[in-house]
């Protein structure tokens, strides 16, 4: 397991991958996180919505959503204190306009039936999207898995 970012660690059981999470709410250019290697953004109730997205580029290994299809997949967003525990609930295409659009329409702020998007771009331009939806289902005061802090 890689280290904590400064908001923890977003865990992909299934795929045996992680990637360390960084408050996009906390700074000016959250693009810069995505870009980085080994960094991905989390950005919390996004617009005042009620679902967090966490975005990083495919080409960096986060193409492996794509492959989230079935209920039993989960994604775990671990602290050092904490761990809340996703699953499944839909993977669907969609557009980023600056918001974030669903296939149907639906922009992400008004999103009440999934708690975590998971989304990376499909094309260079960074217009279409995969996005995958998730629903809270267990919060444990406690890390789940091992991380190897530097």
């Amino acid at each position: 397991m890689c280290k904590y970012g400064d908001a923890g660690l977003l865990v992909l059981p299934w795929q045996n991958f992680s990637v360390p999470l960084y408050d996009g709410n906390a700074v000016k250019n959250s693009q810069a996180l995505v870009d980085a290697e080994n960094s991905a953004v989390i950005k919390r109730k996004w617009r005042g919505g009620h679902c967090d997205y966490i975005a990083d580029h495919a080409g960096q290994g986060f193409d492996i959503i794509r492959r989230c299809t079935y209920v039993n997949m989960q994604a775990i967003v671990q602290t050092p204190k904490s761990s809340r525990i996703y699953n499944w609930v839909a993977t669907m295409l969609g557009r980023n306009t600056g918001n974030l659009i669903t296939c149907s329409g639906q922009g992400l702020a008004k999103i009440k039936w999934a708690d975590l998007c998971l989304y990376t771009c499909n094309d260079a331009a960074g217009k279409n999207i995969t996005m995958v939806f998730f629903k809270l289902s267990e919060t444990i005061n406690r890390p789940i898995y091992p991380v190897k802090e530097m």
